[in-house]
């Protein structure tokens, strides 16, 4: 009986000990596979971190203060996390802390990564300046039983007596399709009177020219038909004068072009705003100059002609239009259109508004009514509140005042706040392709690590200069009478002198 209790006593000695072994086996096993797992885990890690700090380096936005101090950090937190997850003799919890603290920071690292290439993304498009582009269009009557290009082969088309190359250059390409007869017309007038009146299958003009015969002839839209569209590519030299941007004085013109969607695409200029910059004093200077104000068109023999037209013509002549105007180099410029207003207000989460009166838009696909005082406008309340004249009385004069409001608007909101930081990607993501910038990446990042080191609070100005306005022909409109705003001279003369006063610091 005593044999068999021992024999009982060893079995079960026996039993646990091969339990034990297995258990630390298992154990064993597990430090292994954790061990290799972090191992593998520690080289993503510093993969991870590499590419986030060549990104950081490569995009250099950051000011050597705040760069180095994000690099610390970065450095500080990968020498506490990288030997517990690279080297085997650190204990198991230890090593879980280190993995959950990775998992954390390459999160932070995949997110960043993520915007920063939203940066790069934005500046090489929006820099990117490439040729412009100007759409004809072959145009029938509604009624008429032309259905497509092919139908008007061997056929007549008239068009307008004009000795732009572009016309030249859209003619050779249509005739690359079919083989069409011009019969030319010396004034818009008669041009469209001529295809309604049926002496001429068609008519061939350019977008621009299309878009006045819509508005001086009646029903001109609703009675004809757009059959094709042939669009040319126009070259486009350097326009910027290049300045140190922390250092001087600048000048940036902005033109917002009649359209939406293609921002290379030449058109009227409806916004034309000049934004004076001066980076010691932290001074913005807006002056806003109406659309219908009458220049001269360098290009063009000096022909008088509305400042609006001249973006038919290209952001060149915009520009060479107004310094001949202001006897002021324009340094860079600024195209947006419709569909960058739109997205962008949107983007950043709306914007409040200021309103001198009570009013409600005409003219437009949508009516909007705001109301004296303050308004909160959402993307297309804003391009409506921009674009709106004919509720006032001194028309494009409020309306050149509305838009500086939504300008200013638009950078107190994104200066003041947090809108930048939490709507990163939106905000890039939704202007890139709307939005064309002369100004050399490097230029701007420069003034972003200025910024960025500095947070400046910046002084923003208004002004707008006036006129009296007339009805008269110009070059653009041929025969057909416009208003035209014949500039006052002292008006002029005062808004010149006050943007060189703030160029040079003396005006604050």
């Amino acid at each position: 009986m005593w044999n068999k209790r021992n024999k009982t006593d060893n079995a079960e000695r026996s039993a646990t000990a091969e339990i034990g072994a297995e258990a630390g086996q298992k154990e064993s096993r597990g430090r292994t596979y954790l061990n290799r797992f972090s191992k593998v885990w520690s080289v993503l890690y510093i993969l991870m971190l590499a590419g986030f700090v060549g990104m950081i380096l490569r995009l250099d936005m950051l000011p050597a203060n705040l760069l180095y101090k994000v690099l610390t950090v970065l450095g500080a937190l990968s020498l506490l996390i990288f030997p517990m997850l690279y080297f085997k003799n650190i204990h198991r919890s230890r090593k879980i802390v280190a993995i959950v603290l990775s998992v954390v920071l390459m999160g932070g690292y995949a997110y960043g990564m993520v915007n920063l290439n939203d940066t790069s993304s934005f500046f090489r498009e929006v820099t990117d300046v490439g040729n412009q582009t100007e759409d004809f269009y072959l145009i029938v009557k509604k009624s008429s039983s032309y259905e497509k290009l092919k139908d008007l082969d061997g056929k007549t088309a008239g068009t307008y007596f004009t000795t732009e190359s572009n016309y030249s250059s859209a003619k050779s390409k249509l005739a690359g399709n079919i083989n069409i007869t011009y019969k030319i017309i010396k004034t818009l007038s008669k041009l469209d009177d001529g295809l309604l009146k049926g002496d001429y299958e068609s008519v061939f003009v350019s977008a621009a020219q299309y878009k006045t015969m819509c508005e001086k002839v009646s029903n001109f839209k609703s009675k004809t038909r757009i059959i094709y569209t042939i669009r040319i590519d126009v070259s486009q030299k350097d326009l910027s004068k290049k300045v140190d941007v922390t250092q001087n004085s600048f000048n940036i013109y902005v033109s917002g072009l009649d359209t939406s969607g293609n921002i290379r695409e030449m058109s009227r200029s409806d916004v034309n705003m000049i934004v004076t910059v001066n980076p010691k004093t932290h001074v913005v200077l807006l002056t806003s100059i109406p659309r219908d104000y009458e220049i001269q068109l360098p290009s063009y023999n000096n022909a008088t002609d509305k400042l609006t037209h001249t973006g038919i013509y290209g952001i060149q002549e915009t520009i060479g239009a107004v310094e001949k105007l202001t006897g002021i180099d324009m340094n860079y410029y600024v195209k947006v259109n419709y569909s960058t207003v739109r997205r962008f207000v949107d983007a950043i989460g709306g914007i409040d508004v200021y309103s001198d009166y009570d009013f409600t838009t005409h003219g437009m696909a949508v009516q909007y009514t705001f109301r004296k005082g303050k308004n909160h406008l959402d993307g297309k309340k804003a391009l409506a509140f921009a674009r709106e004249r004919k509720s006032f009385e001194d028309g494009d004069v409020q309306r050149n005042r509305d838009q500086a409001k939504v300008m200013s608007a638009i950078i107190s909101k994104c200066t003041s706040s947090t809108t930048i930081l939490a709507r990163y990607s939106t905000i890039l993501n939704s202007c890139k392709q709307y939005m064309e910038i002369n100004m050399e990446a490097a230029q701007i990042k420069q003034l972003v690590k200025m910024q960025v080191n500095g947070g400046y609070k910046w002084k923003i100005r208004k002004q707008n200069v006036e006129g009296n306005s007339v009805l008269e022909t110009c070059y653009s409109s041929g025969d057909y009478q416009v208003y035209v705003m014949k500039p006052d001279d002292d008006d002029v003369t005062n808004a010149t002198d006050k943007i060189i006063g703030v160029m040079d610091g003396t005006v604050r």
